[in-house]
């Protein structure tokens, strides 16, 4: 894996990364979603501190991100699983 290295730049601050070059575009993603939900968040509530707006952008862009990869409540498949190895534990070998 060969890293290299590139500068962002979130809520103002610019931070210097060493990454795999298969991460960047994800990267960039990334910092573009955050950015914009900071610039969102801003225009919405009336708070100026850059920390409040921060936590509240990593807040809804991992809130969005769970929501888009499937992470949902497995209880339900959970419950169905064990009654399945409760009918096949049930059963005796012929």
């Amino acid at each position: 894996m060969e890293e290299h290295s590139i500068r962002i730049e979130i809520a103002g601050r610019a931070y210097p990364l060493s990454i795999a070059h298969e991460e960047e575009a994800n990267i960039r993603q990334a910092v573009k979603d955050i950015n914009e939900s900071i610039a969102r968040l801003h225009q919405n509530y009336p708070t100026t501190d850059k920390q409040d707006l921060l936590a509240m952008a990593a807040l809804e862009v991992t809130t969005r991100a769970l929501n888009s990869t499937g992470h949902h409540d497995q209880t339900p498949l959970l419950a169905e699983l064990a009654k399945l190895e409760g009918l096949l534990g049930s059963t005796s070998p012929s």
